[in-house]
């Protein structure tokens, strides 16, 4: 299974939003919105669904036909709208453009084709990003909105010396190290990722350095201890989640001036990595 044990499969025909508690704080993946609008075409009588070897078919009648396409279409749209009103989840949102080959032969198929259009456009129309996949090469037809505000102050030349003057005498302050462990955290550019390990300074009655459980901590080539935590990301935000919220052992080994640091150098090493710069641990 390429997905991996952290995929969550819901199958749901008509109304995703029902799940909206097993939704929150992920992304979801809705494969596809061609997929869905049949799903409405056929509850609303425009086709039928299949029976045994024999293919779906349409309604013959042209007013009943015209009628319940407009209804799948308000349907889904509606459904659309309801789902994304969830604020603690990312939707992504995969569907077909099928109105750019021949012409349609059928009457049915002409008004799938039209409204599947019109879908596409709504569902546009909401998304901050919409991107065209041609031959597997992703084609930008909408990006998130730039920066409408007016720019603000920024601090001269001057007041940028000073503040690296202040920043130079701060990382020169005492400082007592926490006994249970310590941070290293290093870029690894080829991969276009920050990487955190946690060191941990407990030892058994041996001396020996352990885990929170007593486990003793191998060590690399007769160097150091290995690390007792290693932590991959690819912004600070990321980051942050997975040591401070995700992270079973946060509460018990990290201090508030501990993850107070973090935050500060994960997001300098953001930038640094964004920018292709160097990055020293403070």
């Amino acid at each position: 299974n390429e997905r991996g044990d952290h995929w969550t499969t819901i199958e749901e025909p008509l109304y995703p939003s029902n799940h909206k508690d097993a939704f929150g704080g992920k992304a979801i993946l809705v494969d596809c919105l061609t997929l869905w609008l049949t799903n409405f075409f056929m509850e609303m009588g425009a086709f039928n669904e299949p029976d045994g070897d024999k293919d779906a078919k349409a309604s013959n009648d042209d007013e009943k036909l015209s009628t319940a396409s407009e209804q799948a279409l308000s349907k889904v749209k509606a459904e659309f709208d309801k789902m994304i009103t969830q604020w603690n989840a990312t939707f992504i949102f995969v569907t077909n453009e099928i109105g750019s080959g021949l012409h349609a032969e059928t009457a049915a198929s002409r008004k799938f084709v039209d409204a599947q259009g019109w879908l596409n456009q709504h569902v546009s129309s909401k998304a901050d990003m919409v991107i065209h996949m041609v031959a597997g090469v992703p084609n930008i037809i909408k990006s998130f909105p730039a920066e409408r505000r007016n720019p603000l102050k920024a601090p001269s030349s001057q007041d940028l010396v000073e503040r690296e003057m202040l920043d130079k005498f701060l990382s020169a302050r005492g400082l007592t190290m926490d006994d249970k462990g310590y941070f290293m955290v290093k870029l690894d550019h080829s991969k276009g990722v920050i990487r955190v390990t946690y060191h941990s300074c407990i030892k058994n009655d041996k001396g020996e350095i352990c885990d929170v459980h007593g486990n003793k901590i191998s060590c690399c080539s007769g160097k150091s201890p290995d690390p007792m935590e290693i932590f991959e990301a690819r912004t600070a935000k990321e980051m942050t989640v997975k040591i401070f919220e995700r992270w079973e052992h946060a509460k018990e080994l990290v201090t508030v001036g501990h993850a107070a640091y973090i935050g500060r150098e994960v997001q300098k090493a953001e930038q640094c990595l964004f920018a292709g710069k160097f990055y020293q641990q403070d």
